[in-house]
């Protein structure tokens, strides 16, 4: 028997949304007594009061992190029980689903359906992860007959999180769960603007089973939390998601503390090259174009808003783009129809405008606006006669924005195409074999897609990791790599 539709509306009335840090297993009063309000950006009305944090809700966080990781509850665990621990916390997410959904648009305004499909992401981060605990198998190294070498890989200690708010949820599945299979302890700082799906996720792990003092979730500021964290002298290891200004200040942070090394995934400015070879499938590539520009309403850092296209196909492919662009219209997003929701602040609605209008001062042609729809949020903006050195072509908009741009010779597209600080993904569309291997070994991103035809898409799933480039940032996340990543190496030599 199908259930009845949920009423979105009335369940988000309804809907207790925790915010106070979630520290050694229990969630407890932040030491800052004052606070800031999280915005519904739909509606523009808080949703929830947050602690601003502090130094000592971090110390503390720390604190019970490094018990934790020394008295081994969780560091010296069978990969089979943190397999089975983990496997449960992905149960356990899907069980909460519509509620951890529902947290995620009420605080940055995608569409309930949208964060109700993202769910399956963070389930998979950690199944994958659980399943990984039992297979991250070391190295024996050739040697002399009396002499054993091994490579050994042993959790790092406790690892620093800091996560966007553009995919809350997700990103903190990304780092907490290959963290915590590697047997670290996590102190996790979600985006002041969607904090509660984070501070819900660690009590889900309580839940299903994770040792206190395993996983703390501490919300507050970034010049609070966040900076107490890259600070702190006891964190062995520092993950981030965010801005490429905010990871280089991360980067100060270590050096300014113990040194600790860091996983930086940063801004990005990704291109999509489309080849007239891909003609008869006109339609199909350029909703494909379209969904990874426009996801999220464009608010993901690999977000392809560089189409870099062939001369003899551009006009037939904008054309086609811009009919994509138009089904794509912002609505409520507690109504299941909406595929398109909210920016996440008024604050980037008003920057993403501003690209846009400064783009047609530079000389672009804006072949299609879809304009503002209230005080919320924006609609898909195509640009076309866009120059690689205009700004809404070198800086990232982070919003739905997608710069249209020309070539005709094949060496030519990925001149255009590396002509960017960033380096987080490409794509390339094109059934010429010769082609594919250039922009293969010469793309200059971690994560390169080639397709071959309309209905291809990107099945790596969670099993390849990838490392961004320059401004993008380094170090690995995804797959077993990005297991490794929250591991050390310990080399070791038995000799008889």
């Amino acid at each position: 028997m199908t259930p009845p539709p949920i009423d979105w509306h009335a369940r988000a009335a309804a809907l207790a949304l925790p915010t106070r840090p979630f520290i050694d297993g229990r969630f407890t009063d932040s030491a800052s007594a004052e606070g800031f309000e999280s915005i519904n950006p739909a509606t523009n009305r808080p949703v929830c009061t947050l602690p601003v944090g502090g130094d000592n809700d971090v110390d503390r966080a720390v604190a019970a992190g490094r018990r934790a990781f020394e008295d081994g509850r969780w560091s010296k665990a069978t990969p089979l029980h943190r397999k089975a621990v983990l496997l449960r916390i992905a149960e356990l997410i899907e069980a909460n689903a519509d509620d951890l959904a529902l947290m995620d648009v009420l605080e940055m305004g995608k569409a309930i359906s949208a964060a109700r499909a993202e769910i399956a992401f963070a389930t998979g981060f950690f199944r994958y992860y659980g399943e990984a605990t039992d297979k991250l198998y070391g190295t024996v190294a050739p040697s002399d007959h009396i002499t054993l070498s091994l490579g050994l890989f042993e959790p790092r200690g406790v690892v620093g999180a800091i996560v966007p708010w553009n995919f809350p949820l997700i990103n903190a599945a990304l780092k907490a769960a290959p963290a915590l299979a590697a047997g670290n302890s996590v102190v996790l700082k979600p985006s002041e603007i969607a904090s509660t799906s984070a501070l819900r996720l660690a009590e889900i792990a309580s839940e299903a089973g994770l040792p206190d003092g395993v996983l703390n979730v501490v919300p507050g500021l970034g010049t609070t939390i966040g900076q107490a964290i890259g600070r702190h002298a006891d964190i062995d290891l520092i993950s981030f998601t965010g801005s490429t200004a905010t990871g280089r200040l991360f980067m100060t942070y270590a050096g300014q503390s113990n040194g600790k090394p860091l996983l930086l995934e940063c801004g990005g400015k990704s291109p999509q090259v489309v080849c007239a070879d891909m003609a008869d499938d006109l339609e199909a590539v350029a909703a494909r174009v379209a969904h990874d520009a426009f996801w999220n309403q464009g608010q993901w850092c690999a977000a392809k808003t560089r189409l870099i296209v062939e001369d003899s196909f551009h006009d037939r492919l904008v054309e086609a783009v811009i009919k994509a662009a138009q089904a794509r219209v912002p609505g409520d997003p507690l109504d299941p129809a909406t595929g398109f929701g909210t920016i996440a602040t008024r604050g980037q609605l008003e920057k993403i405008r501003d690209f846009i209008d400064h783009a047609g001062t530079e000389g672009a042609n804006v072949a299609y606006d879809g304009g503002t729809w209230g005080e919320a949020s924006t609609a898909p903006a195509v640009l076309t006669d866009v120059r690689p050195d205009m700004t809404v072509a070198c800086e990232e908009v982070f919003g739905p924005v997608l710069s249209v741009l020309r070539f005709r010779d094949f060496d030519e597209a990925l001149v255009i195409a590396n002509d960017t600080p960033y380096g987080l993904a490409a794509s390339l569309w094109t059934r010429d074999a010769r082609r594919t291997q250039a922009a293969a070994r010469g793309l200059r991103a971690g994560r390169v897609t080639v397709r071959a035809s309309a209905a291809a898409g990107e099945h790596s799933g969670f099993a390849m990791g990838a490392e961004p480039w320059g401004a993008s940032g380094f170090g690995i996340e995804g797959g077993m790599d990005g297991l490794r990543s929250y591991c050390r190496i310990k080399a070791v030599e038995f000799v008889n």
